[in-house]
């Protein structure tokens, strides 16, 4: 148990493979790639909006105006300082793609607008270990690292340093992992986390998958020892 003090993250790349190289690892999927780009100048959105049925621009809700495409089924957030935010790519690429089909729908409506400083900001991918985990004793044995407040959010938080991940780990056993610039930082981190921690923190009393009642029973259970 690493000692108590400030929390910090526990660095994936040091935990090795802990005999554990034969365990069948459940990939994670994609759920959501954030990106930005730069159109290379200021935007009119009030201007824009109103002579356009496919922009929707409410600055008493919201300081930027929303766009949207089918293919890649993505949303587009249009700064007045002409930057934008993509979301809802499945992919790296189709964020890519995305990104400049919003510029060319720009384009074609009049603007002289370009595609600049594309970047990916963040990846959202989940994944399902198969059996229930054991969130309170994770947090017992690596709690500088870890964060759970089992009455403010069902989910324990785990965070690697490099590459910098932040993992919401739940009892029924689902992981969503987010803060990755790249699908390959998900796939070797996550398979880290799985072969070294999960795996030695499955639930195999079979008990409930339900976060409420996990909490219920881990409170009883810290009544009992106490009396």
């Amino acid at each position: 148990m690493p000692p108590k003090g400030k929390k910090k993250p526990v660095d994936f790349n040091n935990l090795g493979t802990a005999g554990n190289d034969i365990v069948q690892v459940p990939h994670p999927i994609i759920s959501n790639v954030v990106s930005t780009f730069s159109l290379g100048m200021k935007l009119d959105l009030k201007k824009i909006a109103e002579e356009q049925q496919f922009v929707e621009f409410n600055p008493a809700n919201f300081a930027a105006a929303t766009l949207r495409v089918k293919e890649p089924r993505t949303t587009a957030l249009a700064f007045q300082s002409g930057n934008m935010v993509c979301t809802g790519a499945a992919t790296e690429h189709h964020s890519r793609l995305a990104a400049r089909k919003y510029v060319r729908i720009l384009q074609k409506i009049g603007l002289r607008v370009s595609f600049n400083n594309f970047k990916i900001q963040n990846i959202v991918a989940a994944a399902a270990t198969g059996f229930t985990i054991k969130l309170h004793d994770i947090a017992a044995d690596f709690g500088p690292y870890t964060s759970y407040e089992a009455e403010l959010f069902p989910g324990l938080i785990f965070r690697s340093i490099e590459p910098k991940l932040v993992f919401l780990i739940f009892r029924s056993g689902k992981v969503v992992i987010t803060g990755a610039k790249h699908k390959s930082e998900i796939t070797s981190t996550y398979e880290s986390l799985y072969r070294n921690i999960l795996v030695k923190y499955k639930d195999i009393d079979g008990s409930t998958s339900s976060s409420s009642e996990y909490r219920n029973q881990t409170r009883q259970n810290k009544m009992v020892k106490i009396v």
